[in-house]
């Protein structure tokens, strides 16, 4: 069997998702946009980052998708667009954890 046009679309998107997720600064700053709408500046100290490395943090994610942005002065605000990541992310790392204990026989 040959994959179809649109599962390998489908597949594509879904492996540049996992690519811009796959840092765990960006993982922070998903979970702690799904708190609310935040400026680039406090992101930045949350994770006690460069704001300029938190910026591209947050482009990366903005450009995927899974982030919106607005513009207020010379602040930029990032809130969360897809708050199913979030439980993606927690429901991965509870199956993940799990399969690692049983295999540990814990």
């Amino acid at each position: 069997m040959i994959m179809n046009a649109s599962d390998k679309k489908r597949l594509d998107i879904t492996a540049e998702l996992f690519k811009a997720i796959g840092h765990p600064d960006r993982l922070a700053m998903l979970e702690k946009l799904s708190e609310g709408p935040l400026c680039v500046c406090d992101l930045a100290a949350f994770l006690k980052l460069n704001k300029s490395v938190a910026s591209k943090h947050l482009s990366l994610l903005f450009d995927m998708g899974l982030l919106d942005m607005e513009k207020k002065g010379t602040q930029v605000i990032y809130t969360l667009a897809v708050p199913c990541v979030i439980e993606m992310g927690k429901c991965s790392y509870i199956a993940v954890v799990g399969q690692k204990k049983k295999r540990l026989g814990a």
